[in-house]
């Protein structure tokens, strides 16, 4: 294991876990809501169903941080959720380096650059993780 899968602590755990509670409930709010106030259509069943799936990731992070259950095969995330956010950053931070390239905007081709380098390395640890 490297650096960043040690613990960093169980207040540091507390206080992220807390912090991604705080998340939860700000989206739990907003799917709230958008259910009161809004009218049944196809967009608003998307953004709920967005909404929902937000609600239950930071829920279930915040929970596995705040009573301290963490993964049985190590790491925040699961193996499968891992690959999910690396193959979906690393998606569209291509699409923006493509798309700032061509608009001029240099910086963000960088900083889109660096986040595909971080996505390779993140899918290369949920492989290491699944092969172990």
């Amino acid at each position: 294991m490297n650096q960043y899968q040690h613990s960093p602590g169980r207040f540091l755990e507390v206080i992220v876990g807390l912090i991604t509670l705080t998340i939860s409930l700000i989206f739990f709010g907003l799917l709230t809501i958008l259910v009161v106030n809004a009218s049944f259509s196809y967009p608003t069943l998307l953004g709920a169903a967005a909404l929902v799936l937000c609600t239950y990731w930071f829920g279930a992070i915040s929970i596995r941080l705040l009573f301290n259950r963490p993964q049985k095969n190590g790491g925040l995330f699961s193996i499968g959720g891992l690959k999910f956010w690396c193959i979906f950053l690393g998606v569209t931070s291509v699409a923006t380096v493509l798309l700032a390239t061509y608009l001029g905007h240099f910086g963000a081709a960088v900083g889109s650059i660096g986040l595909s380098i971080a996505c390779y390395k993140g899918w290369k640890m949920a492989l290491a993780r699944e092969n172990t």
